[in-house]
């Protein structure tokens, strides 16, 4: 029998501390597997193995799921559901012109896996909505254990949504052969985390370090995307997602960008980490007049903001006299954007 200690195990020595809520859905998941029996050629009534966690953001759905697929599952693979969603239709296109199309890719799958993680799983075309419903049903129906974290509860996947009565079939699938548990409470997990995180230290400012922590706390590597547009313009970042960018000072500010930008960049982002900062001179004033304008519209916006830097540097970060008034007003800001009570103030 599965065992509740491994999975927090593994996750305090994360430096997690699962609070009462994600205790609670682990105990479920140890009572759920002390009853599933796999479907096999004598065992034809599969009872349920299939898990749809759901839950306001930050509350750790992605961590939790990750870490009984690590704990417990072998031969298994964790998706995005837009990456998912990529690689079906890459499949798809690999078997046109053949009968069935969508029956080879789910072979294929279960050729490769025993168990699929679907993280932020979403519904927002018909098109989509069709043949994820195709899928979910077949993957399962052909003994893969599918895991899908989601923001909403099935019954409201694809609320509203053109022909959504064509899902409906799919919503009661979900229903019936799910374990559906909703992760219930009201802290933010992840900005917990992120606030808590120190990342003065001159060991976590660095490019392989910082990655590596959004990869922990967001679940997925945000590094394959290196450019991102606003105002019709292209932009070098480090990384980014649909709701992340991570920015280098170095590189970013040293860019033709102004107030327009970082007001788009703050409407479009929910969060923004930034790494790479040296000590600038006035032989560095663009830079730094651009951080400044950055700075000021972040604050007043209450963006999610982390910067990563030593904290000696944040302190002489411009060391210049042209703009040594505007600088102190900034300086002021950059230590309280630095504090956990900023971040947490902002919910």
């Amino acid at each position: 029998m599965k065992d509740i200690k491994v999975v927090e195990e593994k996750l305090f020595r994360q430096g997690i501390n699962p609070d009462i809520a994600q205790i609670a859905f682990l105990e479920a998941f140890i009572q759920l597997e002390s009853s599933y029996k796999p479907k096999t050629f004598f065992f034809r009534n599969q009872s349920i193995g299939n898990i749809y966690l759901w839950g306001p953001v930050g509350r750790g759905k992605t961590m939790l799921l990750q870490a009984i697929q690590d704990c417990y599952f072998s031969h298994s693979a964790k998706f995005h559901f837009i990456e998912f969603m990529q690689l079906v239709h890459n499949k798809l296109a690999d078997f046109s012109g053949t009968s069935n199309p969508l029956i080879k890719v789910v072979k294929n799958l279960s050729n490769d896996h025993k168990t699929i993680f679907i993280d932020e799983f979403q519904i927002e075309d018909i098109a989509d909505a069709m043949i994820i419903g195709t899928l979910i049903e077949a993957l399962s129906n052909s003994g893969i254990r599918l895991l899908i974290s989601s923001n909403s509860h099935p019954d409201n996947l694809y609320k509203d949504g053109l022909q959504r009565a064509k899902f409906l079939q799919t919503i009661n699938f979900i229903n019936k052969n799910f374990f559906i548990h909703e992760l219930s409470g009201s802290e933010d997990y992840r900005l917990r985390e992120i606030a808590r995180f120190d990342s003065s230290a001159e060991d976590r400012n660095g490019d392989e370090s910082v990655r590596g922590f959004l990869l922990r706390t967001f679940g997925k590597d945000i590094s394959n995307q290196v450019e991102f547009s606003i105002n019709t313009r292209t932009f070098n970042c480090l990384g980014c997602s649909d709701k992340v960018l991570w920015i280098s000072f170095d590189d970013f500010f040293s860019s033709p960008c102004g107030a327009r930008d970082f007001i788009e960049i703050v409407k479009t982002f929910e969060w923004v980490f930034i790494n790479n900062f040296y000590i600038c001179s006035d032989d560095h004033i663009d830079k730094i007049r651009r951080f400044i304008s950055f700075i000021d519209i972040a604050y007043q916006e209450k963006q999610k903001i982390k910067l990563f830097y030593d904290i000696d540097l944040i302190n002489n970060l411009y060391s210049g006299d042209q703009l040594k008034n505007l600088w102190v007003r900034t300086e002021s800001r950059l230590h309280q954007m630095a504090t956990t009570k900023y971040l947490q103030n902002l919910e």
